[in-house]
């Protein structure tokens, strides 16, 4: 699903305009990125957390030529954890 069946899919079970639905939908993302920016967490209840990680430099190596150490910078990086409830549905279903 892409975010033209998202808002299809909230506009067909709230009985809103596609037009509205879409003008929540991306405010929601952009609240959401604003603030993930901002190093907030951003916590829904029974569905994930987004939020901004930290990863370390570190060495890597290319597997034609291991002998060559190529540095990865250190940066951040967006991050989701899904929730518990979230979790358990998506396992039940596999």
């Amino acid at each position: 699903m892409n975010k033209g069946g998202l808002v299809s899919e909230v506009a067909k079970r709230t009985g809103l305009s596609k037009a509205d639905v879409a003008r929540v939908v991306d405010a929601s993302i952009d609240a959401v990125r604003d603030a993930v920016v901002k190093g907030e967490r951003v916590t829904l209840a029974d569905f994930g957390t987004f939020e901004r990680k930290h990863r370390n430099e570190r060495i890597a190596r290319n597997p034609r030529k291991p002998d060559v150490p190529i540095v990865v910078p250190a940066r951040d990086l967006p991050s989701f954890t899904p929730g518990k409830e979230f979790r358990a549905q998506v396992l039940q279903r596999s």
